[in-house]
């Protein structure tokens, strides 16, 4: 069964854990970019549209520009490391200064 999304946040939405989360934006990052190296190596088409189609899910999304795409991109890195957080949690280590090498 093929299910289309209008918008990636209605994708991110369908997943259960934040894992699948995490793995879904590792998925249309890797498209994201793979259609830029395509524009950039002239084998491509202009970005107009990227599309994910991983045979359960299909998502559209289109972009004026390739600035548009790294925009995108560094976004969902960003959603990618608040989801990393929820999920790890965060951690500070103190270090005393005598255990540097000198």
């Amino acid at each position: 069964m093929s299910c289309e999304y209008a918008s990636i946040s209605l994708f991110l939405e369908s997943k259960q854990t934040l894992i699948d989360r995490v793995n879904a934006i590792d998925a249309l990052v890797d498209v994201m970019i793979l259609s830029m190296a395509d524009h950039a190596a002239g084998t491509g088409p202009t970005i107009s549209e990227y599309q994910l189609d991983d045979g359960q899910v299909k998502i559209r999304t289109a972009y004026r520009s390739i600035k548009e795409v790294e925009d995108g991109i560094l976004a969902l890195e960003r959603m990618k490391h608040l989801y990393l957080n929820r999920l790890n949690g965060r951690i500070t280590i103190l270090r005393d200064e005598k255990s540097y090498r000198r």
